[in-house]
């Protein structure tokens, strides 16, 4: 697949951000792929390559009835010529929501499991049912949540140093699911200080959509630990309490910034990542988190389609 290079920047400006002296751009990772954009673009490159190198003709991977990550799978893989295997959390519903018609579309082959069966996705027993079942593939997990998944994602912060020059002097600020993301940024972000294409490295802050996420920091620190390029605790945060509710709760409050924002700024949101990312930014801007001058770097990471 090749990406269609729309990645931009985009200022927001407005009285709010005016009156407390901060600015706010949004970098348009969503834009990478006119299907499969966002952050899952990058975590599927390396698991696709190394699937190839490997000889298998065969994904699997998990997620619920809206995946996003399902979603793209299914494109990626069709257009890579594999087919491919979704373990959905759950029963199918007829008829099928948009993300499991679009995936079924793509060739994608659902398979429904019970949620005791789906919370043993990392078992091994249980991935050897599946492989039985199913024939031999190649495991992409849930988010694609590996250390190719983590690879890929350093080239995000690439992307970002060709379109921000004042990288170095901004915070860097984006919505977590599993942290893969924001430790393959990290990663990359290092790698270009280690080369001297930085002059310094950025605070990063993630934010949590996911209520109780405190977990997220040491699958982070694991995805960033025994390597040549091991970023310090002190370069990055982990926010947990802006879930707002939990995963894909979407309160009336979220709702309506949603449609403030894009009728302002004529950026499209959705409520499970970028949306709750965006408005904790407002937040902590008015309890006064930012001090004046500061400029924040929002990662809209994608998941615009059709099913919220």
């Amino acid at each position: 697949m090749h990406t269609s290079n729309q990645i931009c920047v985009q200022t927001v400006d407005d009285e709010f951000l005016r009156s407390h002296d901060v600015s706010l751009r949004v970098i348009r990772f969503d834009l990478a792929h006119p299907v499969v954009g966002g952050n899952k673009w990058y975590k599927l490159q390396h698991n696709l390559a190394l699937a190839r190198a490997q000889g298998a003709t065969r994904l699997l991977s998990f997620g619920g009835a809206y995946s996003n990550h399902i979603y793209a799978l299914a494109a990626a893989g069709a257009d890579a010529g594999f087919d491919t295997l979704g373990v959905i959390r759950g029963e199918l519903v007829t008829p099928l929501n948009s993300t499991l018609a679009f995936a079924r579309s793509q060739g994608m082959q659902l398979i429904p499991v019970s949620r005791a069966d789906y919370r043993r996705r990392s078992e091994a027993d249980f991935l050897l049912q599946l492989q039985q079942q199913y024939g031999p593939f190649y495991l992409i997990p849930e988010g694609g949540a590996n250390a190719a998944g983590v690879q890929g994602c350093e080239q995000m912060a690439f992307e970002l140093a060709q379109r921000v020059p004042d990288l170095a002097h901004c915070e860097i600020a984006l919505a977590c699911g599993t942290g893969t993301t924001l430790a393959g940024l990290l990663r990359g972000l290092e790698a270009l200080c280690h080369r001297r294409e930085l002059a310094s490295q950025p605070f990063t802050r993630g934010f949590a959509v996911l209520k109780g996420a405190g977990f997220l920091r040491h699958d982070i620190r694991h995805w960033l630990s025994g390597e040549d390029v091991t970023p310090s605790d002190e370069r990055w945060a982990l926010e947990t309490e802006y879930h707002g509710g939990g995963y894909a709760r979407a309160g009336q409050g979220l709702l309506d910034f949603i449609a403030s924002f894009q009728k302002r700024h004529n950026i499209p949101l959705e409520p499970v990542y970028t949306g709750k990312l965006l408005q904790a930014l407002y937040q902590r801007i008015e309890a006064g988190h930012y001090s004046p001058g500061s400029r924040i770097l929002a990662l809209h990471t994608g998941g615009l389609r059709p099913v919220w």
